[in-house]
């Protein structure tokens, strides 16, 4: 595993990059302090379930769709929608007003 700094980093994005294609881990610290760990996106790593929690902190800070989603999560729309209700994430984020008019909508 390679360790790099913040200020080795800006100095050297890329090296991010080249050990992710190398298969290498990155250590970054700030002051020697350990802030992230960079991990190579890989079967491995998908087997290991890391595309289901990613998929879900991605859709909790709304950077992806719902249906999005349940795609890198390899699920499908319903499974990811129980699982992110039995979690306690909200899956319609809209006001009782804004539902109420959704669904009125529909009816028309």
């Amino acid at each position: 595993m390679k360790t790099i700094g913040v200020r080795a980093l800006r100095e050297n994005p890329g090296v991010l990059s080249q050990s992710a294609a190398a298969g290498e881990f990155v250590l970054l610290t700030n002051r020697n302090t350990p802030v992230s760990l960079a991990l190579p996106f890989n079967d491995d790593l998908l087997k290991a379930g890391i595309h289901v929690n990613l998929a879900l902190k991605l859709y909790e800070e709304n950077v992806l769709t719902l249906t999005k989603a349940a795609k890198l999560a390899l699920m499908s729309v319903e499974a990811f929608m129980e699982l992110i209700a039995n979690l306690d994430i909200v899956v319609v984020d809209q006001s009782a007003e804004e539902l109420a008019s959704d669904l009125d909508s529909l009816g028309e």
